[in-house]
C-alpha cells in the first residue's frame, strides 16, 4: 500500500480526501433536491425541471468562465472561490420560498460549482506526470463515486427531520474542503515569461477551438455522452412504462454502476494502462454503444443490469482517459480551458442525449432509442480510431 501511495505526491491524495468529502455533501443533497422543490416548495414538476435547466445552462457558464480563470488566476484560488461560494449559497437554500428565490440561488450554486472542476483537472495535470494521469483522474472518480454513494444515506436520514440541517451538512462538508485547500494545498500553475511571444496565456476559448483535432475529440466525447444520457435519464421511464419496473429497480440498476466504479476502476485503469489512450477511448466507446444497444432485447430485470454492467465498462475505460487524453492536448498555460472545454462537452452531450431519446421514442417506437442512439457510440469510436492514426499526437502516446 506505501509502494501504491508513493506513486504519486502528498497533494494529490489531500486532493483524494476533499474529493471525498464533497462528494459526501453533493451525494446528501442532489438526490433529494427534486423532492425538496416538489413538496416542501410547492413548486410544480414543470417548474422544478425549468429550475434544473437553469443549474445546467449556469454550470455551462462556470465551465467556460473556471477554465480561462484557471490559467489567469491559477488552480488553488479558483478552487478557493468555488468551495467557499458553494457553502455559502447551500446555506440559503434552506431558507428558499418561492420558485424565484429557488432560481436565482439555483443559478449561482451551477455557476459557482463548475468553477471548481476545470481548477482541480488541471492542478493534477500540473502535479501528475503523463504516464501516471489516466490512474491518478481514476482514482478521483473512484473516491468521487464512493461519496455519491454514501452521501444519499447521510443526506436521506437528515432530510427526514430537515432539510435545513441537510443544507447546512452539506455546506459544512464543503467549508471543510475549503479550509483543506486554504491550508495543506499549494498553488501549482506554471511560471510563465510574459515577455515571451510564443505563450497563450492571454488566450481564449476561441484559442482552444482552433486545435482542431482536440475538437473533434471532444465531438467524439460528447457523442458519447448521448449514450449516457440514454441510461440516466431515458432508461428509469423506459423501465417502468414498459415492464413495470419502478424506481427501486432502477435504484439498483445505478447501484451496479457506482459499485462497478468504486471496486473496479482503478485495477482496470492498471491494467489497460500499456494501451495508447485513443485506442482506449475507441474501445470505450464501443462499450457504450454496445451496452446502449443491449436494451433493445431486454425484458427482464437481469438483462437491464446486464446492459448497465456493459456500458459501465466503457465508463470506466472512457472517462479518465479522456481526462488524461485532454491534459495531453493542452499547453501547460492553457490546462484550465481545455479542461474546461472538456466539462462543457460533457454537458451539452448529455443535455442532448435525453431530448434526442423522447422525440425517438415518441415518433418512431420506444424499442427505436436504443439502437439507433447506438450509433453514436460507433460513430465516436471511428473518430477516436482516425485521430490516433491520421496524425500521431501527444494524445496518441501510450500510459507508461
Amino acid at each position: 500500500m506505501q509502494k501504491f501511495t508513493s506513486e504519486f505526491p502528498r497533494q494529490f491524495w489531500v486532493l483524494f480526501g476533499g474529493t471525498l468529502v464533497n462528494s459526501i455533501g453533493g451525494g446528501m443533497v442532489f438526490p433529494f433536491l427534486t423532492l425538496y422543490l416538489h413538496q416542501r416548495l410547492n413548486i410544480s414538476m414543470t417548474y422544478v425541471g425549468i429550475i434544473l435547466m437553469f443549474w445546467s445552462l449556469s454550470s455551462l457558464v462556470g465551465q467556460i468562465v473556471g477554465g480561462t480563470l484557471t490559467d489567469r488566476l491559477g488552480r488553488k484560488k479558483l478552487m478557493v472561490v468555488s468551495l467557499g461560494a458553494s457553502a455559502g449559497v447551500m446555506m440559503t437554500f434552506g431558507f428558499a420560498d418561492s420558485f424565484a428565490v429557488a432560481s436565482v440561488i439555483v443559478i449561482l450554486a451551477g455557476f459557482g460549482g463548475a468553477l471548481y472542476q476545470p481548477a482541480r483537472d488541471a492542478m493534477i495535470a500540473d502535479l501528475i506526470e503523463p504516464v501516471k494521469r489516466s490512474q491518478a483522474y481514476g482514482l478521483i472518480r473512484v473516491v468521487a463515486n464512493l461519496g455519491i454513494a454514501i452521501g444519499p444515506a447521510i443526506g436521506g436520514f437528515l432530510a427526514a427531520r430537515s432539510y435545513l440541517i441537510t443544507f447546512f451538512g452539506n455546506a459544512g462538508l464543503t467549508l471543510i474542503f475549503f479550509l483543506i485547500t486554504i491550508f495543506l494545498i499549494r498553488e501549482t500553475k506554471p511560471a510563465f515569461n510574459s515577455s515571451d511571444p510564443t505563450s497563450n496565456v492571454t488566450g481564449n476559448f476561441i484559442t482552444v477551438l482552433r486545435d482542431h483535432r482536440f475538437v473533434a475529440f471532444c465531438s467524439a466525447v460528447a457523442l458519447c455522452t448521448i449514450l449516457a444520457g440514454q441510461m440516466m435519464a431515458v432508461l428509469p421511464v423506459y423501465m417502468k412504462d414498459h415492464f413495470g419496473l419502478g424506481e427501486t429497480f432502477f435504484g439498483w440498476v445505478m447501484t451496479t454502476n457506482a459499485a462497478m466504479v468504486v471496486l473496479l476502476q482503478l485495477p482496470i485503469t492498471r491494467i489497460v494502462r500499456n494501451v495508447p489512450r485513443l485506442s482506449l477511448t475507441a474501445g470505450g466507446g464501443l462499450l457504450y454503444a454496445l451496452g446502449v444497444f443491449s436494451v433493445t432485447f431486454a425484458n427482464a430485470f437481469p438483462h437491464f443490469i446486464l446492459a448497465m454492467v456493459i456500458y459501465t465498462l466503457g465508463e470506466m475505460i472512457l472517462v479518465p482517459t479522456s481526462t488524461a487524453i485532454t491534459a495531453d492536448f493542452a499547453p501547460p498555460e492553457m490546462r484550465g480551458r481545455y479542461m474546461g472545454m472538456l466539462g462543457l462537452t460533457w454537458s451539452i452531450g448529455f443535455g442532448i442525449g435525453p431530448t434526442l431519446g423522447g422525440l425517438i421514442g415518441d415518433h418512431i417506437g420506444p424499442t427505436a432509442i436504443w439502437w439507433i442512439t447506438a450509433f453514436s457510440g460507433v460513430a465516436a469510436a471511428i473518430i477516436f480510431i482516425m485521430l490516433a492514426r491520421i496524425k500521431p499526437a501527444r494524445a496518441t502516446t501510450p500510459a507508461t
